[in-house]
């Protein structure tokens, strides 16, 4: 899932939660596939941000996966010897790949598969 801005809507991006108007009333429902008309609609209505299923943009300065493991394993060099710590570096990780990758792909790594 990702929170984009509307105006980097595309035609046939999946909402993954509801859109809604900064007053919060409900214009469309998460699992609604958008159209350019749909779009204008949520535009005119005053829909700033929305939220999309997978993770279809990258947005200026924001790090791809591989590049947030990599900042991961930065922060986390000098306690690597703590185990407290490397558990919560492990964690971290794993919340990363999920919020990226979906569930399904980090038991698919975790199996080998």
């Amino acid at each position: 899932m990702q929170r984009i801005p509307i105006k980097l809507a595309k035609a046939g991006m999946v909402l993954a939660k509801d859109a809604v108007t900064p007053e919060g009333q409900v214009l469309c429902g998460a699992g609604t596939s958008l159209s350019e008309e749909l779009i204008a609609r949520l535009k005119r209505q005053g829909v700033l941000v929305i939220s999309v299923q997978g993770h279809p943009v990258r947005l200026p300065g924001e790090m791809v996966l591989s590049e947030k493991l990599k900042e991961l394993d930065r922060r986390f060099s000098k306690v690597k010897d703590d185990p407290v710590l490397r558990a919560l570096k492990h964690l971290i990780g794993e919340h990363l790949v999920i919020e990226e990758k979906g569930e399904e792909f980090l038991e698919k790594l975790k199996k080998g598969s």
